[in-house]
């Protein structure tokens, strides 16, 4: 019985520390993955690297300067169509909205005003921020410089803006060095994005027009079928004219233009 009691302490031994050497090996390899994609990070992705460094991330920096812009600015241009300052609008509200479909005449469908909804108001919300684009740059600069950073940069500096699914892409254009006790990083452009539902709204808008372009009026059920987040108030008016207003009730984003479209004298043909 000794003998035998020996030989299974024996063998739950070295089942033991086989145990033991296999977890140390996992854990060994784990470790060397996360070294090994840090320095990954740390080489390929500059923003990465400026934390590890405990500097400014230039990205993050400029988007804390210009969300409030950004916000503003949506929010201005989806109350009027797209635009900063419309033209050949109606006064709604307080609101002027633009005419993203118009006719003067009575029984016509009306022509389109803008056929690229989602281009014009890329083009805008680019135009009305750039100038605290130019300042968030200044202030990162200098904020470098308050640092002990030698900093060189282009003089002109272009925002750019792309409305995507689901967001809202700024990039700024500023080409930028900054240097400090031998190490430089430098940058061509900073990218951030902020989370949207102005695509969806965007789209819908445009296929809105042109159908009323085509038949005259649009059929709004059809859209909140296939768009269950979806809320489109329409509220034609006495001359003729129809307000839509598009929501996502998942979020604050909404778009509303103005048509006139079919239109009836006297009022004929409103709801």
């Amino acid at each position: 019985m000794k003998t035998k009691e020996r030989k299974n302490y024996k063998q739950i031994f070295l089942w033991t520390e086989m145990i033991k050497r296999g977890q140390i090996t996992i854990f060994v390899l784990i470790a060397l993955v996360i070294v090994a994609l840090a320095a990954l990070l740390y080489f390929l992705v500059p923003d990465i690297r400026v934390i590890f460094t405990g500097d400014i991330v230039p990205s993050n920096y400029l988007k804390g300067v210009l969300d409030e812009e950004i916000e503003n600015s949506v929010n201005k241009l989806s109350l009027q169509g797209g635009y900063e300052n419309p033209e050949g609008a109606i006064l709604y509200q307080g609101q002027n909205i633009k005419y993203l479909c118009y006719t003067s005449k009575y029984y016509e469908p009306c022509k389109v005003q803008q056929p690229l909804i989602k281009s014009r108001f890329e083009q805008e919300l680019a135009r009305m921020i750039q100038s605290k684009a130019v300042e968030g740059a200044e202030r990162m600069k200098e904020e470098y410089r308050s640092r002990g950073f030698t900093v060189t940069s282009a003089e002109e500096i272009d925002t750019g803006v792309l409305i995507v699914p689901e967001k809202i892409v700024v990039s700024i254009n500023a080409p930028t060095t900054i240097e400090k006790e031998g190490r430089t990083q430098s940058f061509n452009e900073f990218e951030f994005e902020l989370e949207s539902k102005m695509y969806d709204l965007l789209m819908i808008a445009t296929s809105i027009i042109d159908y009323e372009s085509t038949y005259g009026d649009s059929e709004i059920s059809f859209y909140t079928q296939y768009y269950p987040n979806l809320i489109i108030h329409k509220n034609k008016l006495g001359d003729g004219s129809t307000i839509y207003k598009l929501r996502d009730v998942t979020g604050d984003d909404e778009f509303t233009f103005a048509s006139r479209s079919l239109a009836w004298p006297g009022g004929y043909g409103t709801e």
